[in-house]
């Protein structure tokens, strides 16, 4: 019967998966198995999404994220992500080649599709650099490059993206019956978020070092770090503590959730023909944001720092040589410019140490620009520990964004 058959062929893909496994696991070393897994992945992904493809056709008046949850075991929102992608993909072959042999994984094509969505599946199949990137760029570094690379066609055709992000902006307040907690959910544009995360950021790392303090004493009283940022929104919103609902102490100086909020700031970087208005196509971005309206820069408020920087051919900027190890302001700020975030991942630049290429003790490296790169606290402590553990130290170089 057709149960039989269908239930023989099921049989006989399970044989077949677990003398793959079998050969994968004993056969290949594990960086090898490694990189055949991750293409067995993208090409059961690339499967799934033809499927789910062909059932819509199939089935047009059906919900088809339904019918994904229930045959895939997916929750909503995964669901809802294959059955987007399967769409976008139909407009995009050479998308869909790329995930259909591995060479791209699943998150890669979703996040084309999403560029997509915004410039048209044209414009992004039309762009070869970006599709090899995706191929070389792990999912979340690649995630923010087609974000940013989508929003600057959109700027360069006259839209606005923050305009647009703006206008969608929400929050919503409510009491979850289940507990009994209350709920805060909020989307606002990516500028403004910066500033709001910046300032979790700072008072985060401030009621960290209170924590660790008070571990001495009684490990008991260390907050987890979802309670702790629990804490951190709770006092950004009313200035008071959140433990006791008191108000927080205004003293001669500032407090510490003043001082989370004035430490704040955003890096735009802007050709000088969009600053002198010479040239109104000129390229303008706020780093860790992405690409902004040339109009941006009239938004400023008058006490707005400006800062030039000249670069020489070879894209340096400061150099401090031997006579000072901690990265200065200006070196950071160039850092921003050139990378945008961590060097090794998308961590945004206010959560990063400046990082000595070449050792400033063992290796008597340089405070140059060209001797510094931004990385967030684990992949900085990550390069540390390996650097001592290896007997030959090796150098690494950072890959510019």
């Amino acid at each position: 019967t057709t149960k039989e058959r269908t239930v023989g062929s099921v049989a006989e893909v399970d044989w077949l998966l677990a003398r793959l496994e079998h050969f994968i696991t004993t056969g290949l070393s594990v960086d090898d198995g490694l990189a055949a897994a991750k293409r067995m992945k993208a090409r059961s992904d690339s499967l799934i999404c033809r499927l789910v493809a062909r059932r819509a056709a199939v089935h047009p008046d059906e919900d088809t994220v339904e019918v994904v949850r229930e045959q895939t075991g997916a929750g909503k929102r995964d669901a809802k992500q294959l059955v987007d992608v399967s769409r976008g993909l139909k407009h995009l072959p050479k998308v869909d080649r790329k995930l259909a042999s591995g060479e791209i994984t699943f998150e890669h094509a979703k996040s084309l599709v999403n560029a997509a969505g915004k410039v048209g599946a044209d414009t992004v199949e039309a762009d070869r650099e970006l599709l090899d990137r995706a191929g070389r760029e792990p999912a979340d570094v690649f995630s923010r490059r087609a974000r940013d690379w989508a929003n600057r066609r959109l700027a360069q055709a006259g839209v606005d993206p923050l305009e647009r992000q703006r206008r969608a902006r929400s929050a919503k307040l409510w009491v979850e019956k289940e507990t009994g907690m209350g709920m805060l959910l909020a989307r606002l544009p990516a500028d403004r978020f910066e500033h709001l995360r910046q300032a979790a950021d700072a008072l985060y790392l401030r009621e960290h070092r209170r924590d660790k303090e008070a571990g001495e004493g009684d490990p008991g009283r260390v907050r987890t770090a979802g309670q702790r940022m629990a804490d951190v929104v709770f006092m950004l919103l009313t200035n008071r503590y959140p433990t006791t609902g008191q108000p927080l102490p205004k003293q001669n100086t500032a407090s510490r959730v003043d001082r989370a909020k004035a430490s704040t700031q955003l890096v735009i970087t802007a050709e000088l023909g969009v600053i002198d208005g010479t040239d109104p196509d000129g390229t303008c971005e706020i780093i860790g944001v992405g690409p902004a309206p040339r109009g941006y820069l009239q938004t400023l408020s008058p006490d707005t720092r400006i800062a030039g920087m000249l670069y020489d051919r070879a894209g340096r900027v400061l150099w401090l040589g031997r006579n000072q190890r901690l990265a200065n302001t200006a070196q950071r700020l160039a850092l921003a410019v050139k990378y945008g975030g961590c060097a090794m991942c998308t961590e945004p630049m206010n959560r990063c140490d400046i990082h000595h290429i070449k050792e400033w003790h063992q290796d008597e490296g340089r405070t140059d620009i060209d001797n510094l790169a931004p990385l967030c606290r684990q992949h900085h402590r990550r390069l540390e520990t390996q650097r001592r553990s290896r007997p030959a130290r090796q150098v690494w170089r950072p890959q510019r964004k």
